[in-house]
């Protein structure tokens, strides 16, 4: 029980002490930071996660779901060290496709950004082999050496030299101060090349409908900051941005319950699955009840308590302040889905998510045109409609079929 505390307290300042550092940042950013500047460092910030959803995703989730399968640990690592020097190869191609169809970003800008893209994919996948490894303390130091590369660095850039590259510049410096933490960390890990065609395709037969989901996820949940900027404007992109920032206040139990239950509910399933299986049933209830009170304590909290982190132009009045309770609800019921979707990981029923993802896309793409008549709002209700509908595919899928039981 000590050990089982302890652990639980680790987790729990692995997610609070970057959240407070984030705390830092909106505040800055809202009150202190050009909106165009920061708008077009949304839209960056966009395209690289864009990247990540699209080939990313794929390795990522066959790499969380065998981890614990396999006994060579150091030779499955690497084959997935190797896989990301092509991925960031692609990547720095697509990038500069990017730019030169926006013509808004200079080259120094592009190559900030790739260098940037690097740093970030290699030191996530690295970094979860301490999280797979339940090797909490040490994931806990590469957590808050991330979030102070993520939300400390850039603003001390920009306030030294008020720029889109600044910015981009602090991002980038931090990130190589944490991969080099991460390193010495890896030190017993050591990199090799290999390339295992047999292991590579088992992992694409499990996780390809996730290429699918990751299209239609980032489409959901981020391409509307490109319609924004299209029908309305940089500026307003980045006041949606930081609105869904604040809202994303909601990701910290989502970020606990993640780092705390999904290695354990991973290794149980190896060992008992039904146990596993009871044991998420029993978590997911406690999630949804969480997320139900959270609710009612946002809408009634006083206006003046978000204006901690919001420009009180913006969160004073009615419109900002629905779009972003808005926000806040679809951010509950995305951390809920995507913790319901360990059912379909467990069981590798992934395709089922992409058929519930597509359905979902069509009616968030639909609802973004609305975005020209009524602003950032038809935006944010059709994000949250989005999850609802994806949220509701998987409960009829799972408690309607006999599919997980077979």
């Amino acid at each position: 029980m000590p050990k089982l505390n302890k652990s639980f307290i680790t987790t729990i300042a692995t997610v609070l002490i970057p959240i407070s550092m984030q705390f830092i940042y909106i505040r800055y950013v809202s009150y202190e930071v050009d909106k165009t500047i920061y708008g077009n460092f949304i839209l960056l910030q966009t395209l690289i996660a864009g990247l990540s959803y699209i080939f990313l995703q794929i390795p990522s989730q066959a790499y969380t779901r065998f981890y614990n399968t396999q006994e060579d640990k150091q030779k499955f690592i690497n084959e997935f060290r190797t896989l990301l020097i092509f991925i960031n190869i692609l990547c720095f191609f697509v990038i500069m496709l990017y730019g030169s169809m926006m013509q808004k970003f200079s080259l120094s800008i592009l190559l900030t950004i790739f260098i940037y893209f690097v740093f970030l994919n290699n030191y996530a996948f690295n970094q979860n082999i301490f999280l797979l490894n339940m090797e909490r303390g040490k994931y806990f130091y590469l957590k808050v050496f991330e979030a102070t590369a993520k939300f400390v660095l850039p603003i001390i850039f920009y306030y030294l030299n008020e720029t889109l590259f600044s910015f981009l510049l602090g991002l980038c410096t931090g990130y190589a101060i944490s991969f080099c933490v991460l390193m010495f960390f890896l030190k017993d890990y050591k990199f090799y090349f290999i390339i295992n065609i047999k292991n590579l395709n088992k992992y694409f037969k499990f996780a390809y409908p996730i290429f699918f989901v990751s299209i239609f996820s980032w489409a959901i949940s981020l391409a509307d900051r490109y319609f924004i900027e299209f029908f309305n404007g940089t500026e307003q992109v980045a006041t949606y941005a930081i609105l869904a920032q604040v809202a994303g206040i909601g990701q910290i139990v989502g970020q606990i319950y993640t780092l705390h239950v999904n290695p354990k509910a991973l290794k149980m399933f190896e060992d008992d699955k039904k146990s596993a299986l009871e044991y998420l049933s029993k978590i997911l209830k406690k999630l949804g009840l969480v997320f139900i009170l959270l609710s009612v304590l946002a809408y009634l909290l006083p206006v003046q308590i978000y204006e901690i982190l919001l420009d009180p132009e913006i969160i004073e009045q009615p419109y900002y302040f629905i779009t972003f309770f808005i926000l806040l609800i679809g951010i509950f019921i995305t951390v809920y889905q995507t913790a319901y979707s360990m059912y379909l990981n467990l069981f590798k029923k992934l395709n089922i998510l992409a058929y519930i993802y597509f359905i979902a896309f069509i009616f968030n793409l639909l609802g973004n045109f609305f975005i020209k008549k009524y602003g950032m709002i038809a935006a944010a209700i059709s994000t949250l409609l989005a999850y609802t509908i994806i949220l509701s595919g998987q409960i009829i899928y799972i408690k309607y079929t006999k599919a997980l039981t077979k």
